[in-house]
């Protein structure tokens, strides 16, 4: 019979090191696992939860959802995530903000959406009031083209003919009576916010160098005042500016996403930025001005406050030379007054990209890169009064991208988003 081996307890020490360390080894093998699949679930429902809301925006641009409803749109599947979208406006855009959550896990999207068309926007809609257009100068319409019944003609004006060979370079069609109507939702809420009174809930006061970001998730800023001066200022996002007699944008302002309203806004020779103006008499915009897509411009003018046309020969809009707007000129009257004079001015060498839409006299020395539509045209040469003459204007739809997303007219487009917010 052999003797017991004896183990030196150094070894027996040495042996239990080594299981230790093989089963710390494995513990976190198997956490590390379990984290990675955690991890990966917790991002692959992220994911989700980040579609969702792109769905839920899509999901409400195809139903008609009312101003501030909340809209419960169903899960894209088996995912039991909840998707809530609420409309509401931001100046004349609707602006959608969708929420998706499951949990404690949420995530939430914030666009402005208008109308987009895919077969292109017509370069012209004038308005059939029993009188041929007439063409004169160096003007020049590329693009489809809905005209009176009595058509197209070349004209002169102070000796300027009509140069092209063509009338219109694109195919023509016959307008109707009344014009396109934009959606009845913008039109009432451009009427609150001009009748809108003074506040709200978060109130500033303006003061020098002033620098203002506020998020569209957070409570809307008012700054309010009889007349407001913008000089040295820099207003970003969720910021409303109102002034119940004028309101003046010098070049020194910065403004980004901001609203602008007063009965009266002049912007001054120079400004840049983006921003909605919107005023019950008028807007000037001075000279070498930049507006940036998507900006707006919009006069609404009361019967109260017309004066006599004769007596007035200002446009309630206008655009002074070489300044460029992206994004959408508004003049809207609702009078049946017979006018002589032009109530939407775009001066030579300047430019709108984007649509023009006017219920009243169009002058247009100036060029639209996109969309006019408008009830009549006027041209004021050498003391003179040329009704229905288009004289030296340029109009190309071509220039317009079909991406292109603007002004909502009833009946007409798809609505997409048009710029996503913060």
């Amino acid at each position: 019979m052999k003797p017991p081996v004896k183990i030196k307890a150094g070894a027996l020490q040495f042996v239990l090191f080594i299981g230790a360390i093989i089963a710390i080894l494995l513990f976190s093998f198997v956490l590390i696992s379990y984290t990675h699949s955690f991890f990966g679930k917790k991002t692959d429902l992220r994911v989700d939860i980040i579609q969702e809301t792109e769905y839920g925006l899509q999901y409400a641009y195809q139903r008609n959802v009312g101003v501030g409803e909340i809209l419960q749109v169903p899960s894209n599947g088996d995912t039991g995530i909840s998707i809530k979208v609420q409309k509401t406006y931001w100046g004349i855009f609707e602006k959608y903000v969708s929420m998706a959550e499951q949990g404690k896990q949420s995530f939430s999207k914030l666009a402005l959406s208008g109308n987009q068309y895919p077969e292109g926007l017509p370069a012209l809609y004038l308005r059939d009031k029993q009188r041929p257009l007439i063409i004169a100068g160096d003007s020049k319409i590329t693009g489809d083209a809905y005209l009176p019944q009595q058509g197209i003609r070349m004209g002169n004006i102070s000796g300027n003919s009509y140069r092209h060979s063509r009338l219109v370079h694109g195919r023509e069609g016959q307008s109707k009576t009344t014009m396109p109507k934009l959606a009845e939702e913008t039109v009432g809420e451009i009427n609150r916010l001009l009748n809108a009174n003074q506040g709200g809930e978060s109130t500033v006061s303006l003061r020098p160098k002033m620098e203002l970001k506020n998020s569209f998730t957070s409570p809307t800023v008012h700054i309010n005042d009889y007349v407001v001066e913008l000089e040295s200022v820099s207003l970003t996002g969720n910021i409303k500016i109102m002034a119940s007699h004028k309101l003046v944008v010098h070049p020194t302002a910065m403004l980004r996403d901001v609203v602008l309203v007063a009965p009266e806004i002049e912007i001054r020779d120079g400004v840049k930025g983006y921003f909605q103006a919107i005023a019950s008499k008028k807007i000037h915009v001075g000279k070498h001005c930049e507006l940036a897509y998507p900006s707006a411009l919009v006069v609404k003018e009361k019967q109260s406050n017309r004066t006599p046309q004769n007596r007035n020969r200002d446009a309630n809009l206008f655009i002074d030379d070489q300044s460029v707007i992206n994004g959408i000129v508004l003049y809207l009257d609702e009078s049946e007054e017979r006018t002589y004079t032009p109530q939407l001015k775009i001066s030579g060498n300047a430019m709108v990209r984007g649509q023009v839409y006017c219920t009243e006299n169009l002058e247009l020395p100036g060029t639209i890169l996109g969309s006019a539509t408008t009830d009549a045209f006027i041209a004021l040469a050498n003391g003179s009064i040329y009704q229905n003459h288009l004289y030296n204007g340029h109009i190309d739809s071509a220039k317009l991208p079909l991406a292109y997303v603007g002004l909502p007219i009833a009946g007409s487009g798809d609505k997409k988003t048009m710029k996503w917010l913060y």
